[in-house]
């Protein structure tokens, strides 16, 4: 008698089962619009979400029922995630809910779907970091009168993990020069700015005498209880004068540029330039602080800067009559990491910080909020010594 192979004969009753009781679903995989199999996407891609049907028993044609979902672990109930399509039709242009699609003559299906801001909250309420997707499926066989259901990709690690694109967070930090006295000790000798990207941004005093329009900087300069006169200021000081970008100022007026068009590396730039004989005046120690936060964070930051442009309000280095350097680009953090409670809260920054030191200690706890750099500490470089030939005023 001929010895049985007992791994065939079985590998042979497993395929013969299979056979028996053929499935609906083969397969599903995310891919870019190329066709590239992937496993992650940043919001602002189109991508594509395939399913490939037993094309032996699934007409072309045939419906499958989707129900795109954010995985929220073993826990938490998973989200439902609405897709909105244009019908895209001659006649009607309007939009509908995306939650079915067909097969073609090979019995695969495939669905393009943009992550677009509308998936932001979801990331928001899983932790801020990434959300991982995947389909609800469900074919139903008219014909056997039969449903199957499954969640696809059938691997887990296969979902699709989306996160933000990330932005580099530049802080720059003078601090006043080391034979400073007086209010120049105290921070009114140093400087705080900084870039989101190359997009540059900071805050100082105007202090050129002139006639200036309340409404351009929003600000009610003759306390007369409205924003409507121009107003005559002879003396205007680093108590008090109208704002204006201050290292930004000194770089376009010396490329003839607009402010709006100074980038991070001209400031780079301006700061190698000799304190004296260039007249930038920048003679104290400047630090370099680094960290990466997504885009939306970023755009925030960018929003807060635009608007204090846009209306520049009064300068002074008392916080109850103005603004300055430090507390403007504290705000501005602020505003894309805003107070919480929470014990794992990111990059919070104390509202009493109005100094350029003070400003430098509490960087020295950040982190960086992306998710390809997530919680990796921020980096502090220093990028300019404060200058020997500096003797004090």
């Amino acid at each position: 008698m001929k010895n049985i192979d007992i791994k065939k004969l079985a590998n042979f009753g497993i395929a013969y089962e299979r056979n028996k009781n053929e499935k609906y679903f083969l397969n599903a995989w995310w891919s870019d619009l190329k066709g590239n199999n992937i496993k992650e996407a940043t919001i602002g891609e189109y991508i594509l979400f395939n399913i490939q049907m037993n094309p032996k028993i699934v007409p072309k044609d045939s419906v499958i029922n989707i129900t795109l979902k954010d995985w929220d672990g073993l826990v938490n109930p998973d989200d439902k995630i609405e897709l909105i399509a244009l019908k895209n039709s001659a006649k009607d242009k309007s939009f509908h809910t995306l939650n079915t699609v067909k097969t073609d003559w090979n019995g695969k299906a495939s669905v393009q779907i943009y992550l677009g801001e509308g998936f932001l909250p979801f990331i928001y309420n899983d932790g801020g970091v990434e959300i991982e997707l995947y389909f609800e499926c469900i074919y139903y066989d008219k014909n056997k009168n039969k449903y199957e259901t499954l969640d696809l990709p059938i691997n887990k690690n296969d979902y699709l993990t989306v996160y933000e694109k990330e932005t580099l967070i530049t802080i720059l930090v003078e601090l006043p020069h080391s034979k400073e006295t007086g209010w120049g000790a105290k921070g009114l000798a140093g400087h705080s700015a900084m870039a989101i990207g190359q997009k540059y941004f900071d805050y100082g005093p105007n202090k050129n005498k002139g006639k200036y329009f309340e409404r351009d900087y929003d600000y009610d300069f003759n306390n007369d209880g409205d924003k409507d006169d121009v107003v005559e200021l002879k003396n205007p000081d680093f108590m008090f004068s109208p704002g204006q970008s201050w290292w930004g100022t000194h770089i376009a007026r010396r490329k003839n540029i607009d402010i709006s068009e100074v980038t991070l590396d001209m400031v780079f730039d301006h700061i190698k330039l000799h304190w004296k004989n260039d007249k930038t005046s920048i003679y104290g120690e400047v630090h370099k602080i680094e960290f990466f936060a997504t885009k939306s964070e970023g755009e925030k930051m960018i929003q807060w800067w635009e608007n204090r442009y846009q209306y520049l309000k009064a300068y002074s280095v008392f916080p109850w009559e103005g603004e300055q350097c430090t507390t403007t680009v504290k705000t501005a953090i602020q505003y894309a990491y805003p107070f919480s409670l929470l014990k794992d809260a990111k990059n919070q920054i104390k509202d009493e910080i109005q100094a350029p030191g003070g400003l430098l200690k509490e960087l020295k706890y950040f982190v960086s909020t992306s998710k390809k750099h997530f919680n990796m500490p921020a980096k502090d470089s220093i990028i300019k010594f404060e200058s020997k030939d500096f003797i004090g005023n």
